[in-house]
């Protein structure tokens, strides 16, 4: 993948205004609509940055709206705006705009000063995907078409056809998100009337074994329905839908929700080409999982051709629908077929066949295709494609969108996979919402939430010989023996190369090539480049690939026992010495082919001793000199030089929790010791007062008490030496002790409390329950 350098890039943005989410372009009027915030721009398709080709209309929400929209409880810095959704062209005079209008949509036609009710064309909610297309004069949208946001529909308006809708209560829609809309059309054997097609994801009801379950979807009306004389009265009677299935081989992981869907176009309209980008709601990788599937517009036909699902209403529950169809098939166009029957538009219709329609909307088989491109490590949200006429044939190359503001083009050449250059438009964190290909001038304009940028579709000019020119696999260059060139804006010649398939650079002349030597080169051929270090200070030398594909190779003498070390972004870092003059080569490696990036012829300068024991290491790297070393690369070069700091902090706390832990573990260990020794500490303090008790009732005997302690040996503490005289309390107070405490004896009591019917002995601080 190619860095984007040289190529021509324009932007266009203007402060205070952001979301340019609405493009259109106008080739016969050479410009392209922008519809933004409040704001529609008109802008130059040969360059959008030129100021004095730009137009704005301002289209500003009025205050009574703005707080309306307060009251109804949005914010007032994101929601209670007028964010353009639709921008379309309705006739070679008017064009036709609607947005959000502070959570009250309207629409108008550019250029006069009446609004129409946008209900049911653009949603409320900035939010909300939802698509548009207009059709000779007539506008389909999908959208919601109330504030909860909780009623999509499918509705056609304008025009001098009968406006028509989704039925909401037969909930042929499931909580959609709308992605896209196409007119597809063509030559067939049999004439149909034209088909407006609908891409979205819904719950998918019919998976009742998982829950919350995404599906994509595409669903079908035909252009000249007039909707049900007696039943579907003003609602669609051809509305079908069938589900997308892309997945991988193999493991079969399904990438279920669709992102975007761009139509290649064909003679015939069975060759049609449906690009669309996909991702998942389960993960397959570190960044979600992202996928580019394409379908024909023959197994959509086919798909919906085939059987019905029938859903029971009690239960919920989906089945296949095996019984006999009614005829004309229900939910077709009309044909030359159903006009022999003498049904000549939907209002002929029988009934039977419109009431079959209610409930069976939902084809059986879906329509399935495997990824041509797939990642694991971003989100890819935007898809765009060129048909373009190589050297050998026809090559399809996408160009996608993703969510952290890249551009990738890439092509899937006989099952192979390859990116052709990967280009940052965007800051990190910003997603694509938009690609429009003008395959005329063949420019991309690309817009995000913060502006839209201008770019060729070719960069051929970034390749300097054959070897890089055939190496890119880029259908759009050639290279013609002196550069690489744009096949698509010059007539190619025979003796052109380009090889797109196996990227064989065997044929390139070496003599053609600028930079392709074979062999090491000499230190005293011109291109080498001088560096000039002080010793003992560290130099970064820079080596950039110019392909990601290619392995970078740097080549000195293998005698070099100075230090050296590779830098995070493949350069090298060496350390200079007095008295040596070495020469460094960085070489790039791919497909066989071989090339001379940069080559360096390093001298070391004595007179500018730095001892790099006395300074500090990334002083050093700041010395190196600014014409080579970027900042990047110098911040990577101090992470590589080897300090113990947190090394010896690791070490100290590791330390400190050994010792803490021994001291617990002994402390652990002897904690019965301790405590005879603070108790006996607290003996020799002095005696202890006994706590208050709660006095206890008499023992069930109710006479005298035990008078010899020895007998009660559960009475007896640790000193066997010491006995006790036990006197009776009674529940009288003027009675008095009947025995007073002797030598070595101490004084036990029983009390006796209303409270407790058990007696309790009170043995110093200690209470017992009694065994009397």
């Amino acid at each position: 993948m190619a860095s984007a350098e040289g190529r021509l890039v324009s932007t266009f943005s203007v402060d205070g205004v952001s979301n340019y989410s609405a493009l259109l372009l106008s080739p016969d009027e050479n410009k392209i609509y922008v519809g933004a915030r409040e704001n529609i721009f008109s802008l130059s398709l040969d360059n959008i940055s030129v100021t004095h080709l730009q137009k704005t209309l301002t289209w500003s929400t009025p205050e009574r709206k703005r707080t309306e929209c307060i009251f109804k409880g949005k914010d007032p810095q994101t929601d209670c705006f007028n964010y353009i959704k639709i921008l379309l062209r309705l006739n070679s005079t008017h064009m036709f705009a609607c947005g959000t209008y502070a959570f009250s949509p309207v629409c108008s036609y550019i250029g006069e000063q009446i609004m129409e009710d946008g209900r049911g064309r653009c949603p409320f909610n900035p939010e909300y995907r939802s698509t548009a297309i207009t059709v000779d004069g007539e506008l389909y949208t999908a959208t919601v078409s109330n504030f909860q946001g909780n009623e999509p529909t499918i509705y056609r308006s304008l025009g001098s056809g009968t406006p028509l809708k989704t039925e909401n209560s037969l909930n042929w829609l499931q909580d959609p998100a709308f992605v896209g809309s196409a007119h597809i059309n063509g030559m067939d054997q049999e004439r149909t009337d034209g088909q407006i097609y609908f891409f979205f994801s819904e719950m998918g009801k019919e998976f009742d074994f998982f829950d919350n379950t995404l599906v994509s979807r595409i669903a079908r009306v035909c252009k000249e329905d007039q909707g049900g004389e007696r039943v579907l009265q003003k609602k669609w009677t051809t509305f079908l839908k069938a589900q997308l299935l892309c997945s991988l081989p193999g493991d079969g992981f399904p990438f279920n929700i669709i992102q975007d869907v761009f139509v290649l176009p064909a003679k015939h309209r069975k060759n049609t080409l449906l690009y669309a980008v996909f991702t998942s709601q389960w993960s397959k990788g570190q960044a979600g999982s992202s996928a580019v599937c394409v379908f024909s517009m023959e197994q959509v036909d086919r798909a919906f051709s085939g059987r019905y699902k029938e859903v029971n209403r009690e239960t919920q529950q989906w089945y296949t629908y095996t019984q006999p169809v009614p005829e004309p098939r229900p939910g077709m166009c009309i044909t030359n077929a159903s006009r022999q029957l003498g049904i000549g538009s939907s209002l002929d219709m029988p009934d039977k066949v419109l009431n079959f329609v209610k409930d069976h909307f939902l084809m059986d088989s879906p329509a399935k295709s495997q990824p041509v491109l797939f990642t694991h490590s971003v989100r890819y949200t935007q898809i765009a494609v060129h048909r373009v006429q190589g050297l050998q044939r026809v090559y399809h190359v996408m160009f996608i969108g993703t969510d952290n503001g890249r551009l990738q083009k890439a092509l899937n050449v006989a099952g192979a996979k390859h990116v052709i250059e990967e280009i940052q438009l965007f800051t990190v964190h910003q997603s694509v919402l938009q690609i429009e290909l003008d395959s005329v001038k063949g420019s991309l304009f690309v817009a995000s939430h913060s502006g839209i940028v201008q770019l060729p579709v070719a960069n051929c000019s970034f390749h300097n010989n054959c070897g890089e020119c055939v190496l890119a696999r880029d259908p759009y260059c050639a290279w013609t023996g002196t550069h690489c060139a744009d096949v698509t804006r010059f007539p190619p010649q025979k003796h052109w190369q380009q090889d797109i398939e196996d990227a064989d650079t065997s044929k390139c002349n070496i003599t053609e090539s600028s930079v392709s030597p074979r062999s090491l080169p000499s230190a005293r051929q011109s291109d080498c480049e001088p560096i000039v270090i002080p010793a003992n200070t560290l130099h970064l030398l820079p080596c950039n690939l110019r392909s990601n594909y290619a392995q970078r190779k740097w080549v000195y003498k293998s005698d070099i026992d100075h230090f050296l070390f590779p830098s995070a972004d493949g350069g090298l870092v060496v350390s200079g010495q007095v008295g040596t003059n070495e020469v460094f080569s960085c070489w790039s490696e791919e497909h066989g082919f071989r090339q001379l990036l940069a080559k360096y012829c390093v001298t070391v300068d004595p007179s500018s001793d730095v001892s790099t024991s006395r300074v500090d290491a990334s002083l050093v790297i700041e010395s190196i000199s600014s014409d080579v070393l970027t900042r990047d690369s110098a911040h990577s070069a101090v992470q590589h030089i080897k300090t113990y700091g947190t090394e010896l902090a690791v070490v100290c706390v590791l330390l400190a929790m050994c010792v803490l832990s021994f001291g617990l573990s002994v402390a652990y260990r002897h904690r019965g010791r301790m405590k005879e020794v603070l108790r006996g500490g607290e003996q020799q303090n002095g005696p202890q007062k006994s706590p208050i008790r709660p006095g206890e009732s008499l023992p069930l005997n109710a006479g005298a008490l035990p008078s010899l302690p020895s007998e009660q040996k559960s009475y007896q503490t640790l000193e066997e030496n010491c006995s006790y005289v036990i006197a009776a309390q009674e529940t009288n107070s003027e009675q008095e002790d009947a025995s007073t405490p002797q030598k070595c004896f101490r004084e036990s009591h029983v009390e006796v409390s209303d409270i407790s019917p058990r007696p309790r002995v009170r043995l110093g601080s200690e209470i017992r329950d009694s065994v009397v």
